[in-house]
């Protein structure tokens, strides 16, 4: 029979923050609670039980401290649970963070004084949003669970018991630190997991969910989802931390996308067929090579690419010659571009070559032209270089150059021609 315990934590009472929500207002009061992998009084809470079941705090009352009937810590739910400490407040917001639970009280400001314990809350409220106190608040969680005797590694640390959490009742709202209370106080039991202690590790301990533990929730999820008539049947043949391969009624290997939501396993609608080889291989593998032609006409199939999913021998081979085809037509295409801007950078260093050879020819014949009128044919065309542009120097102004005679050379200071040249006229 599941029993009621209530771990007990200390409140964020520095974040404490007013909203209006439904047209009323409201104080929030974050907390933390239950965290994972610990020892809290002689019981050990693994992580798969905390995840397994935190979402249903979400929604649940946040009554001042925890109802009793006769000392028996009951329901905030039940009627007497009700008319003891309903003060307006419940729980929102449930999330994990880190290793603990995170949940938010809201109380409703209206509701809360309509009653004299709630009027004691909001008197703490104001006192610690004004800071004219400092003194605690403390959260406390109840939830019904068995115990199971914990392994000898366990018992080193001191964990006498395994927990198994069936649900959570509520997260209560308590304006002092409770002290520790024992079986003698009914079905309950009160811990501080602000003291508690976290296992050592590798102790050797199985901590959190064990491989069998989530191979038996995976198999269940596989059979509500596929067993759907009297000779249906579905088996894992093998899962990791985001796949399951399932076989279906004798047929085909089939890989699936799932994900583990608070303790639920949900499976995609849909595999894609795989074979077994090294792993398990998805046997439209070879697609992988239209990514290099197609990519957008390739998208993933059902997250079937995740994981360790190797390809054959065969397929990497051929998958690796298409890569070496693209890679070598990219490259071709790419020196193609390039030669083609080399072909024409060399045409237009062509023409500019051509177009300064022209004008220097262009000049070199009008001093030549300019020579010949001056000193002759024969002086002009011996001339080549530095030696024509010399002459032409000597000339003057090409444009009163007068026509060739020797008296005319005479009168200009030509040099002998005997003399320049060392030979007769």
């Amino acid at each position: 029979m599941p029993i009621q315990v209530n771990v007990t934590t200390k409140v964020n009472s520095a974040s404490i923050r007013r909203e209006t929500y439904n047209g009323r207002e409201h104080i929030i009061i974050p907390s933390y609670t239950l965290p994972a992998n610990v020892i809290m009084n002689g019981e050990f809470y693994p992580e798969s039980e905390i995840k397994a079941n935190y979402k249903s705090m979400e929604g649940t009352i946040a009554p001042l401290g925890h109802p009793t009937v006769d000392g028996h810590f009951v329901s905030a739910f039940s009627p007497e649970g009700l008319n003891q400490g309903f003060v307006g407040a419940w729980n929102r917001n449930v999330t994990l963070k880190g290793n603990r639970v995170y949940s938010e009280k809201w109380v409703d400001v209206e509701k809360a004084m309509e009653s004299s314990g709630g009027q004691r809350l909001m008197a703490k409220l104001v006192a610690l949003e004004k800071g004219e106190s400092s003194d605690p608040i403390w959260s406390s969680v109840a939830v019904f669970r068995e115990r199971t005797e914990a392994p000898k590694e366990l018992q080193e640390q001191g964990a006498q018991w395994v927990v198994k959490i069936h649900s959570i009742d509520h997260d209560a709202i308590l304006l002092d630190e409770p002290p520790a209370a024992g079986p003698d106080k009914g079905v309950g039991l009160m811990v501080n997991a602000d003291q508690a202690v976290s296992l050592k590790p590798n102790s050797g301990a199985l901590i959190g969910e064990s491989y069998r533990e989530k191979e038996n929730r995976i198999e269940q999820a596989v059979k509500d989802k596929f067993v759907l008539a009297k000779d249906d049947y579905a088996w894992v043949a093998d899962f990791t931390d985001s796949q399951l391969v399932i076989i279906k009624n004798g047929g085909k290997a089939e890989v699936f996308g799932y994900t583990d939501e608070g303790g639920k396993i949900l499976i995609d609608d849909s595999g894609t067929q795989v074979a077994r080889q090294e792993s398990w291989v998805v046997i439209a593998a070879n697609k992988f090579k239209s990514l290099f032609s197609k990519p957008q006409a390739s998208p993933a199939i059902n997250n079937s690419t995740e994981g360790d999913m190797p390809l054959t021998q065969e397929e990497k081979t051929e998958l690796y010659s298409e890569i070496g085809n693209q890679i070598a037509a990219n490259v071709t295409k790419a020196l193609e571009g390039i030669t083609s801007k080399i072909d024409t950078l060399q045409a237009n260093q062509d023409q500019l070559k051509e177009t300064l050879t022209a004008n220097q020819r262009a000049e070199e014949t009008e001093m030549r032209k300019a020579v010949a009128e001056k000193y002759g044919e024969v002086v002009a065309n011996s001339l080549q270089g530095q030696a024509l542009i010399d002459m032409h120097k000597q000339i003057g102004d090409a444009a009163s150059l007068a026509g060739n005679s020797g008296a005319q050379q005479e009168q200009t200071g030509a040099p002998d021609y005997a003399e320049y040249f060392g030979g007769a006229k």
